[in-house]
């Protein structure tokens, strides 16, 4: 959502609906008014300090305007000078030992907070560039980001934040676009919304995107590619717990090479992860190597031979189109490779 490059101006349209708010809830009085006016006050002392070295001309003149604003209002709720006088140093020492340290311990908290949602979500090298919006004061901005996958696959992100009538930054989430050059009709987005109890990382995102199932908070899902909201992002297919798939329970039915509980609760937690991953099955004495995708709709899985073909388990275990495995192609890696972002 685009804003005004003047931020003095914005974070004062954001106290003009906090007080109408206020009022509303309010009964009309002199009293109620008389304390709305005192926090106008100090929110106008706040606003003076935070964008003192701005050299923005707008938020120059704006800033003279709130200087002459803080004077009508302390005339107003202080006619007597002597008490205006008062009261405003009262204001002015409040604000050195109470306000202002306490605006800056919030603000620190909310950027560790941002931090955080950041390397949960795999985004935590944009850290540097939000944290320089954020003391920029913006109200509402995007930052990208953009890497490769593959050499035929990008992804790019856009990352979404928005300050609250509290002054406090939100992560609200992220937009990305999969890119498959390969293909005619290779390109998907949807809008990753944040949510502390369940939100998607960017890894995710992606697998989501390919098209694979994740599993959060014990339930998979799946975009439904044939069906989007209002909003143009996909709909999802989900299956709980109550759905019975257990993805252990099939994986025991493969015959799996290096099936020691560590390896086997590796590739099971990558592929609730939704990543594609590769395995060695012996079939026949035969070391074969294929790899796999949980498919939660079926209860089963989906197999795929070397050159990315679907190919099903009976095709599996009469050894048909699935590469044999060579002695030095046995090691491998279950974590994808690390992708590099380009900001």
């Amino acid at each position: 959502m685009p804003t005004e490059n003047n931020r003095v101006k914005n974070e004062i349209k954001v106290w003009l609906s906090k007080e109408e708010k206020l009022k509303s809830i309010f009964e009309k009085s002199p009293r109620i008014e008389r304390s709305i006016q005192i926090e106008k006050l100090k929110f106008l002392k706040l606003l003076l300090f935070k964008y003192k070295k701005t050299k923005a001309l707008d938020e120059i003149m704006t800033l003279r305007l709130v200087k002459d604003e803080f004077r009508n209002v302390s005339r107003k709720i202080y006619p007597n000078m002597v008490h205006r006088l008062f009261n405003e140093a009262i204001i002015a020492a409040g604000f050195e030992r109470k306000d202002k340290p306490e605006y800056l311990r919030e603000r620190e908290l909310n950027q560790k907070s941002i931090e955080d949602q950041l390397k949960n979500s795999g985004f935590h090298d944009s850290y540097m560039k939000v944290l320089d919006l954020m003391k920029d004061e913006q109200l509402n901005f995007d930052v990208p980001v953009s890497y490769h996958i593959s050499e035929n696959e990008t992804m790019e992100h856009s990352l979404s934040f928005g300050k609250d009538e509290q002054g406090t930054y939100k992560f609200n989430g992220f937009s990305s676009i999969l890119r498959d050059f390969s293909s005619p009709s290779g390109y998907s987005s949807h809008f990753f919304k944040y949510d502390k109890s369940g939100s998607f990382n960017a890894e995710e995102a992606y697998n989501m995107l390919a098209g694979r199932a994740v599993l959060k908070n014990g339930t998979w899902k799946q975009f439904n590619f044939y069906d989007k909201d209002k909003l143009d992002n996909y709909r999802l297919h989900e299956y709980p717990e109550a759905y019975k798939f257990n993805l252990s329970n099939v994986l025991n039915t493969l015959p799996l090479k290096g099936d020691d509980d560590d390896s086997f609760e590796s590739l099971a937690n990558s592929l609730k992860k939704g990543r594609r991953e590769e395995a060695v099955l012996l079939i026949e004495g035969r070391e074969m190597k294929v790899f796999l995708e949980a498919n939660p709709r079926f209860k089963t899985l989906t197999f795929y031979n070397d050159r990315m073909q679907k190919i099903s388990l009976r095709e599996l275990q009469s050894g048909c189109k699935v590469q044999q495995v060579k002695k030095s192609d046995m090691q491998f890696e279950r974590a994808p490779k690390k992708l590099t972002p380009k900001f």
